[in-house]
């Protein structure tokens, strides 16, 4: 069977539960993320990527991507060019730049968030490209910060 690198429920990026990642990740795709990261999580390919994060997931991290599913626990920016869904019991806290934002009852969403809708293709496309400004490091970090660091330890 042949891969199709262009359909996003193909995974192509896997991060399992036990995992701990601490730095930068690029994909292309889309990736799943069962464990915890500390870092970023990016994907600036013209191609649509999806981001996935389980309910396992503790992810500390600055995160690119066309759409972004979250489930677990999200400290750090989220540009969600296209799509930023939210599900119970997930959480996430920082600041967020997305086209449609999902909040499903029961999950959590601490920060601020910027809505792209209204930009041209090829606006979403600069900002997708483009990183992080340190202006934009809200740094809001939880009390599971310890949990995360324990874990990384481990």
């Amino acid at each position: 069977m042949a891969k199709n690198s262009s359909n996003p429920d193909v995974i192509s990026g896997l991060l399992g539960v036990g995992s701990h990642f601490h730095g930068r990740i690029n994909f292309n795709g889309t990736l799943r993320i069962d464990g915890v990261v500390c870092g970023e999580i990016i994907s600036k390919k013209s191609k649509k990527s999806v981001l996935i994060i389980t309910e396992t997931a503790q992810v500390e991290a600055d995160i690119i991507a066309d759409i972004v599913i979250v489930s677990g626990m999200v400290s750090g920016n989220i540009k969600a060019i296209e799509r930023l869904e939210l599900h119970s019991p997930g959480r996430v806290e920082g600041m967020v730049y997305t086209s449609d934002f999902y909040i499903q009852d029961g999950a959590l969403f601490q920060g601020e968030c910027i809505t792209i809708r209204h930009l041209s293709a090829e606006e979403k496309e600069a900002l997708k490209l483009e990183g992080f400004y340190n202006i934009h490091s809200t740094n809001v970090l939880t009390s599971n910060r310890k949990a995360i660091q324990n874990l990384l330890d481990y």
